[in-house]
């Protein structure tokens, strides 16, 4: 009984303890502390010679609050010695540090930047003494440079791409701008600084009347489509592509410039000379007259040279040709785009991936067949020396051929002879292609597999075999040298049609009349429906 009073005491007395110092009154809630620190690990490299600091700088900031807790902080930067309204200019944050691109004025080099932060408790309260520094700062001009494993060739069509790479020693997020011009260094079109690529092409409307025309502008490596226009691309002419970084103090780099040759693009035909031997010119003055006498009279063709280099050097490899873009997109496919009708005559399109110019061109050609474009070809069907299945070749996926002709081990060589037939299809017959009879001895010619119902094979040649032991027999299959696309799409025709030197008719007709190569290609032009007179 005695303990159970003990207890009742303790409890009446806590209790009035607790009554005497309760005046029904809470207490006030007290506003937090902020301190400001700078977090910038090369502040030393930070510092210039003058003392003054690079405009971007990492801050952090801490807050106390002594009867709650911190929810954020405010934060406002302005120059020193203009003090704007108690409330102007705060900015709310939930962050604890930042990299902060401290402003300079247009024009000027160097500031006196104050930043201000206050901590802001949990019931909206806010430090009425921010934590507060001033920082002397300077203004570096960016730098720009254009992507050299990118520059355009020396020569191309209307349409042509651009890489660089821009930085601003004050954080990247200095910059403002980048600035291009074509053939004009004192009026630039700016695009927005994120972008390290462009795309300039020519409006086609405007290339018939030669001279200078406006540029369609394409923003990075997407292609995107913007209604700016740079004005003065010249046709048949030289062109100076200028490019130049502004930052946010509009302080600008020095200029990069490039110059190269624009060729006027003015018709839908374009012939591709790809026959890489010191006889191409022949071989191109052969074809072209080929197909001017089966175009609508005037019609006109765009030449595009990719012979050069064809000269080998020690290792015996041709190396692709120069006159193409380093990188295929979009430069590459908005260029093909520009045509309807195609004519490639070349000395290997199926040899070597690494080399052959079609290999590289072939995965830009969709767009252009999605725009019905049609394609001729006049190019043997090669092999490399290198064991391969042909699947990273992208010519072998484009033409009309299942696979091209590896000989077996026991097989020396292929003999067209001297005489030999080549035999259209039914298919061919139609087409208006007649039987071939060889003109000379054939030892450097390969037939290749045509199978599939997208293939319709349209000549066939009478092969003969030597083995590598002195024997010798008819070679059975695979025997076309000649097929097209079941969508008439592309053409391919793999024998010579002249000599290369002389211009001398490989084959003859074994009936009809006529020069045999001009009868073949007008017969093929007529089937890709290339237009005709």
């Amino acid at each position: 009984m005695a303990r159970s009073s003990a207890h009742i005491l303790l409890a009446a007395f806590l209790l009035a303890s607790c009554d005497a110092g309760f005046d029904g009154r809470p207490d006030e809630n007290r506003p937090p502390d902020t301190a400001l620190s700078v977090r910038d690990d090369n502040l030393l490299d930070n510092l210039g010679e003058e003392g003054r600091l690079r405009s971007t700088i990492r801050l952090s900031w801490t807050g106390d609050d002594p009867d709650g807790f911190v929810a954020g902080f405010d934060i406002r930067i302005h120059e020193f010695g203009t003090e704007p309204g108690a409330e102007a200019g705060w900015v709310f944050t939930t962050s604890n540090d930042s990299l902060l691109l401290l402003p300079l004025e247009g024009g000027e080099s160097t500031a006196n930047v104050v930043v201000e932060v206050r901590a802001v408790d949990e019931q909206g309260l806010r430090d009425p003494t921010p934590a507060r520094s001033v920082f002397p700062i300077r203004n570096s001009p960016p730098d720009i440079a254009l992507s050299q494993f990118e520059l355009p060739p020396d020569t191309t069509f209307t349409v042509v791409s651009f890489a660089w790479r821009a930085r601003d020693p004050d954080g990247e997020q200095n910059l403002s701008s980048i600035e291009i011009s074509l053939n004009d260094s004192t009026s630039f079109v700016e695009i927005p600084p994120e972008f390290d690529f462009v795309t300039l092409v020519a409006d086609q409307a405007q290339v018939p009347g030669g001279g200078e025309v406006e540029t369609r502008l394409f923003l990075g490596r997407g292609v995107q489509a913007t209604s700016m226009r740079v004005p003065g691309m010249r046709l048949d002419a030289e062109n100076t592509f200028y490019v130049r970084a502004r930052d946010q103090a509009d302080t600008t780099s020095a200029v990069e410039r490039f110059a190269w040759w624009v060729k006027g693009n003015r018709s839908d035909v374009l012939f591709v000379n790809d026959y890489r031997l010191a006889s191409n010119a022949t071989v191109l003055g052969y074809h072209l007259s080929v197909l001017e006498d089966y175009l609508p009279a005037g019609y006109g063709v765009d030449l595009w040279d990719l012979t050069r280099p064809y000269t080998t050097g020690s290792s015996g490899t041709v190396p692709r040709s120069g006159a193409l873009p380093p990188v295929a997109e979009p430069m590459l496919r908005m260029t093909l785009s520009l045509y309807r009708y195609i004519y490639w005559v070349s000395t290997s399109t199926t040899g070597d991936p690494g080399t052959d110019n079609m290999p590289f061109v072939a995965p830009a050609m969709p767009e252009f067949f999605a725009n019905g474009g049609k394609l001729f070809v006049q190019s043997p069907v090669t092999v490399s020396g290198i064991e391969s299945d042909f699947s990273d070749n992208a010519a072998v996926l484009l033409l009309p051929l299942s696979r091209p002709l590896v000989l077996p081990d026991t097989i020396g060589r292929l003999e067209l002879r001297l005489n030999a037939l080549v035999t259209p299809s039914t298919i061919a017959q139609a087409m208006g292609l007649p039987e071939l009879a060889s003109e000379r001895f054939f030892i450097n010619v390969r037939p290749y597999e045509a199978l599939g119902a997208a293939i319709e094979p349209l000549y066939t040649g009478a092969f003969a075999y030597r083995t590598t032991t002195g024997g010798s027999g008819v070679w059975t299959s695979p025997t076309t040298v000649a097929s097209i696309s079941a969508d008439r799409r592309i053409a391919l025709f793999s024998l010579p049609l002249v000599n290369d030197l002389t211009l001398q008719q490989q084959f003859r007709m074994t009936s009809g009349s006529g020069e045999p190569g001009r009868v073949i290609v007008h017969a093929l032009l007529g089937a890709l429906s290339f237009p005709g007179r």
